[in-house]
């Protein structure tokens, strides 16, 4: 069993071991200012050298300035392999810590605290020092030796080949002098490549969509009614003929396969105080499908156009013409025809009336069946007119009628302002 009273005493002895003067810190400014080198903090990768190899410090010849008298190189030689590290370049070590090694001088008891720069040091075998060098010049001389038996001996064939190699040869000596020339000539082309936000500007110029006003603070200014269809147009739309037909009014629209103006026009034609200003943009929405319908090698055959169109107004088939159709150049007489961009500027005008009817809010699959498109087709056309595709609120879903995955599926296009387009594409996804 421990003896207690000898524990007290060592207790007590060791703590008066420790105690006694402080131990004074110091910093080696003097050495610093003397320009007494080191110590250095080596780190080697790899094969460490012997403890007892000398390493020289060299001072690299610099402009006088705080950050380039560190500047330091350390270098010793085993007789094999050569180590070299250097505190600056391309092959310091990069690091944010400062490093210093304390001194403690036992006679005086002071600690003194001196810079210890941080460097990487290379190993480089003495033996394979030039192998690198040696190799491509025996690689040349055998391609030249084998160069000489070929044309000393080789077939015609052979021949043929040494000397294209030997024409196709690039002399990469004699590009440094046109290196600056080229460079020159790649920054001006580049300085020339238009911005992205001019690249944006363009293609927000070539989209085929109505006129717009981007910088439209409401909704409803953004694809003015007066840019859709022209006032002249709208007095020539035959609603009284339409409002005659009563029932049978559906039967006076010049296309009648789309659900979605069958509907709204046979809903605004059951109330009693008729809203004359909807069934005429109902009716030319009308139009614009029926046009549509029109073959391209037919656009200039007139029986064909009275057979599709019916009497429709000249002046809106003429307009339609003016916006939705090109004339081919250097035909020998007029020919109209439709190109793709025109086919999605009709499709762009239909759904930017719909949206004006529906409060710039509407299904984006109401119009599916009825233009006999995608819902991929018709999302990408609502973006160009610069709608946003999202979810319908719970009121809307339930007004839909639809569970389930239908009602998951269901989207609606939204026109907001600030009016905003997609980003143009960049080219094909990277596989």
């Amino acid at each position: 069993m421990p003896n207690p009273t000898r524990h007290t005493t060592m207790s007590s002895s060791k703590r008066k071991n420790t105690e006694g003067p402080k131990v004074g810190l110091d910093y080696a400014k003097a050495d610093v200012e003397a320009g007494v080198e080191g110590p250095f903090l080596a780190v080697f990768p790899g094969v460490t050298p012997p403890k007892t190899t000398p390493f020289n410090v060299y001072t690299p010849d610099v402009e006088d300035s705080k950050t380039k008298k560190k500047r330091r190189i350390i270098e010793a030689d085993t007789g094999k392999v050569e180590f070299v590290g250097q505190n600056f370049g391309e092959n310091a070590r990069q690091g944010f810590c400062r490093y210093v090694i304390a001194i403690r001088d036992k006679v005086t008891d002071k600690v003194t605290f001196k810079d210890a720069p941080v460097i990487a040091v290379n190993r480089t075998i003495k033996s394979l020092k030039n192998a690198k060098l040696h190799a491509s010049s025996s690689r040349d001389q055998y391609f030249q030796a084998k160069n000489t038996l070929g044309e000393a001996f080789g077939t015609k064939k052979i021949k043929q080949q040494i000397k294209s190699v030997e024409r196709n040869a690039v002399n990469v000596s004699t590009l440094d002098s046109v290196a600056g020339i080229l460079q020159d000539s790649i920054s001006a082309r580049t300085s020339a490549l238009p911005s992205k936000a001019e690249i944006k500007a363009k293609a927000d110029e070539d989209r085929p969509i109505p006129p717009y006003d981007l910088e439209a603070t409401k909704v409803e200014d953004i694809y003015k009614l007066d840019t859709l269809i022209t006032p002249a147009e709208y007095q020539l739309i035959p609603v009284k003929s339409l409002l005659e037909k009563g029932s049978q009014a559906i039967s006076a629209l010049p296309f009648q396969g789309s659900t979605y103006v069958n509907d709204a026009i046979t809903a605004a034609l059951s109330v009693s105080k008729k809203d004359r200003h909807r069934i005429r943009l109902f009716m030319y929405i009308s139009y614009l499908m029926a046009f549509r319908t029109v073959p391209d090698k037919k656009l200039d055959d007139n029986e064909t156009l009275k057979r599709v169109m019916g009497d429709v107004p000249s002046l809106i088939l003429e307009n339609f013409y003016d916006r939705f159709t090109e004339t081919p150049q250097g035909g020998d007489k007029k020919r109209h025809t439709f190109t793709p961009k025109s086919k999605d500027k009709l499709l762009c005008w239909i759904l930017a009336i719909a949206l004006t009817l529906e409060n710039f809010n509407m299904d984006a699959a109401v119009m599916t069946r009825d233009l006999s498109l995608k819902q991929t087709k018709i999302n990408e056309l609502y973006k160009s007119l610069g709608c946003k595709i999202s979810e319908p609120s719970a009121s809307q879903k339930a007004q839909s009628g639809l569970e389930g995955e239908e009602a998951k599926r269901l989207k609606r296009a939204i026109l907001t302002v600030p009016l905003a387009f997609p980003l143009p594409k960049r080219g094909p996804r990277a596989k």
